[in-house]
């Protein structure tokens, strides 16, 4: 996004600080590679390159409408029929899957012209804590790493389990565009969280264990071996919310997230004009940080500055979409964190320390 002259002339007097807050790390999440799709090939396909063409759109459409059904629905046929206009680039990875990239100007100028909403790539990071009981007394936590509970060995069917159950996740992670994080599962992590603890949902000394990994939303999930298939269940923790999600699979808990987070941030075309106070701006750095978070949110069109002192900053932005969707999506990632919203209906946030989010 390239700042209008106003803003890139206030932000001159704090290169400085701009310098700085490029440093700092950035907590935003979003979703490596939104618009490239990795697809198996389908060999008994009379053109191989353009099924996967094909395939690669529908598994796109699904990731930036939030709409798991789109590749089905006729209205998105002008894009599923002729994939082949969209795209940017093509190519084999060692496992001669398709890997398929496509212009996201051009994806998102058809759907705005349809008046169909765009999922954009600032997504909710959610960090998942997953447990896994094999039926024979193997049970373990999914993390970065494997720990088994003390005393029990990492058995073949309990490999398999854990193997079969990272798999369906990152999977439906990768096909719904959803950024996710695993826990360390290091001294930390195994101090403050146990496998007791996720298989009993007890999601306020799993909450207090998570702080670390700054994360917008926690899943919470159990699997075990049934009689028809391993019976799951979610708990997903989104603030003060506390929702079970209904499920009979593993990816079930990460397609109701993506339904949801898709439901409250996408964005139809056109665009709306906000006014933004940002609270606890209290030095130039600050100042620095906020315009450099600013500047990478894909959702906002222009910028200004109206004025800055006193620890407070306050803009006039335009952003594609409403308030209520803008205010969800500077929300994510744990630098702007939402205050009450000011009495002439204007966003305001608190700029969030550097330390992990209380």
């Amino acid at each position: 996004m390239r700042l209008p002259l106003s803003l890139r002339c206030a932000t001159r007097r704090f290169v400085l600080a701009a310098s700085i807050a490029a440093v700092q790390p950035a907590y935003t999440a979003t979703f490596p590679d939104l618009y490239t799709v990795t697809v198996p090939p389908d060999r008994t396909a009379p053109d191989p390159r353009a099924a996967a063409e094909q395939a690669a759109m529908s598994r796109l459409l699904v990731r930036i409408t939030g709409n798991r059904n789109a590749p089905l629905d006729p209205v998105f046929q002008p894009l599923v029929s002729k994939p082949r206009d969209y795209l940017s680039s093509y190519g084999l990875d060692r496992q001669s899957r398709a890997q398929v990239g496509f212009s996201r100007n051009q994806v998102e100028r058809t759907l705005n012209g349809l008046g169909l909403p765009v999922w954009g790539p600032e997504r909710p990071l959610t960090l998942l804590w997953v447990a896994v009981d094999d039926g024979t007394g193997g049970r373990a936590l999914l993390g970065a790493n494997v720990a088994a509970e003390p005393g029990v060995d990492v058995s073949p069917t309990l490999t398999a389990l854990i193997t079969a159950v990272r798999t369906e996740i990152e999977l439906a992670a990768d096909e719904r565009g959803l950024p996710i994080a695993w826990p360390l599962l290091d001294l930390q992590d195994l101090s403050a969280v146990t496998f007791e603890d996720v298989w009993g949902r007890f999601d306020d000394r799993i909450l207090a264990g998570s702080t670390r990994y700054r994360a917008d939303a926690v899943l919470i999930g159990r699997v075990r071996p049934g009689t028809f298939g391993n019976e799951v269940e979610w708990l997903f923790v989104n603030g003060t919310e506390r929702q079970g999600l209904p499920g009979a699979a593993v990816r079930d808990g990460l397609d109701a997230a993506a339904d949801r987070y898709a439901a409250e941030l996408s964005t139809v075309s056109g665009s709306s004009a906000n006014a933004i106070t940002v609270r606890n701006v209290s030095t130039s750095a600050d100042y620095g940080r906020v315009m450099s978070y600013l500047e990478q949110q894909s959702v906002l069109q222009r910028v200004d500055v109206e004025s800055f002192g006193d620890g407070t900053l306050s803009l006039r932005v335009a952003a594609r979409g409403d308030a209520r969707v803008l205010g969800r999506v500077l929300g994510l990632g744990g630098v702007l964190r939402p205050a009450s919203s000011g009495v002439d209906g204007s966003l305001v946030f608190e700029l969030v320390g550097n330390g992990p989010l209380q």
